[in-house]
């Protein structure tokens, strides 16, 4: 009877932090655009994304798993790398340069922010074990849900339906007025991370009541807020999955990770070198493609870079300074090419140092932690991100980090509660191996 009870007050206690977590993670996905105005301006999301991060401290002193903590904090460090690369590279930069200071505020509080949603993602998996994965999509899409709920009331819910259904028809050729007040691009993007983690790892989703339960809700979420990129990375991911699927022979499976990781990162760079020789011009000149403005970004920012190894960058956030600087006439403020501003903010060397350690370096810590399944995941994931990033701010959005990282992470948690029972495996696994709930095939998906 005291056992029971017992079991019944820690029940209570599990679901009464739950919802404490959920309200801060919903609060962080909801306020995306506001901030604290403290001298300096200080975004809401950063603010709740520490909350979030304390509290998990908290919750590691009272309740202390060295192993499962201990495993996060490497993930945690791997994950942090291209953003202290990024400072790292920057800083010399800022001092010799002598860069106004607008732009050190800028660049350093980019990489600050994308730190903070990785200690929040940490928290969440260590609070929570794996159902910190899907507590975290819970958030995101009740913030969604509030948005949806605003948007229905002030409009009315047949002229939201109908401008949806002309959105997705024309592939986001027609956006009505009320549609467009579901476009977060940001929490968009970061949908997406999901729903490529939900094909690529649908047989052991498919085990979870909570991953089951969001998949329609996640899918109709990304739909309202569609973005064409999106849709297209989210093809660029399963293209990768595929090939990965037909051409990796197990005994050699690592070495054909690796192979196409550090491929892609040639891609990433021959990109560059593509946009400077002029692509958006040929691409709307040739196949009369509408680039929707990157041809005329392209051209602005040309005279402020050049490719090769004698280019050392101008700092993070120059980019970023160098679009608010521009007339009030300018309605776009942003390049909408992070791959480019990463190469024009850090330099030739920077670039690379930064693009090895967010693929390769990635790719090959997971699969040695995780099993080389979730290696295979880690590049997808990526692939999909980098995919946005062509075109996209997404490198730095602060939800595409999160919801990267806490797909990352959790890839080495087994399923949730069995920590809590006499005798079971810590939950997050040193060896080589992946899952005991992940198929026995590797590329099994259904």
């Amino acid at each position: 009877m005291e056992y029971m009870r017992s079991e019944g007050l820690r029940e209570y206690k599990t679901k009464f932090l739950e919802a404490v977590y959920f309200l801060l993670a919903c609060g962080m996905y909801y306020f995306h655009n506001e901030y604290l105005d403290l001298g300096i301006h200080f975004m809401y999301k950063f603010v709740l994304a520490m909350v979030i991060a304390g509290l998990s401290l908290l919750t590691f002193l009272v309740r202390t798993d060295l192993r499962r903590g201990g495993g996060l904090f490497r993930c945690l460090v791997l994950l942090a790398l291209p953003s202290l690369t990024t400072i790292l590279a920057s800083v010399p930069l800022w001092v010799f340069q002598v860069q106004q200071l607008t732009q050190i505020r800028r660049g350093l509080f980019d990489q600050i922010y994308g730190l903070a949603i990785l200690f929040a993602a940490a928290g969440l998996l260590y609070a929570f074990g794996r159902r910190g994965l899907w507590l975290n999509l819970a958030a995101m899409l009740g913030a969604n849900a509030v948005t949806l709920v605003r948007v229905v009331r002030e409009n009315g819910i047949g002229q939201y339906l109908e401008e949806l259904r002309t959105l997705i028809v024309t592939f986001a050729g027609e956006t009505g007025p009320v549609i467009q007040q579901m476009e977060i691009h940001e929490l968009t993007f970061a949908l997406g991370i999901y729903l490529v983690y939900y094909m690529l790892n649908w047989q052991e989703c498919r085990r979870e009541r909570a991953a089951r339960v969001l998949l329609a809700p996640t899918l109709f979420c990304f739909l309202s807020g569609f973005k064409r990129i999106g849709v297209a990375a989210i093809a660029a991911a399963l293209l990768v999955w595929l090939v990965m699927k037909l051409a990796v022979r197990r005994d050699r499976g690592r070495f054909f990770l690796m192979t196409v990781s550090f491929a892609a990162v040639g891609v990433c760079f021959l990109y560059i070198f593509l946009v400077k020789r002029g692509l958006f011009e040929f691409l709307a000149l040739r196949f009369d493609l509408d680039t929707m403005g990157r041809r005329e970004l392209s051209g602005f920012i040309d005279q402020y870079y050049w490719i090769g190894p004698n280019y050392f960058g101008n700092g993070a956030g120059f980019v970023s300074r160098l679009f608010s600087d521009l007339p009030e006439d300018w309605t776009i403020r942003a390049l909408h090419n992070d791959i480019l501003m990463l190469y024009i903010d850090v330099g030739f060397w920077g670039f690379w140092v930064w693009m090895l350690c967010y693929l390769p370096l990635r790719v090959w810590c997971v699969s040695k932690w995780q099993g080389l399944r979730y290696g295979v995941i880690c590049l997808c994931l990526q692939a999909y991100v980098l995919s946005t990033a062509a075109t996209d701010n997404t490198l730095y959005y602060v939800y595409v980090t999160g919801a990267l990282a806490i797909c990352l992470m959790s890839g080495g948690l087994e399923e949730p509660g069995e920590e809590d029972h006499a005798g079971a495996e810590p939950l997050l696994r040193r060896k080589n191996t992946p899952s005991k709930y992940a198929p026995k095939s590797l590329f099994k998906i259904f």
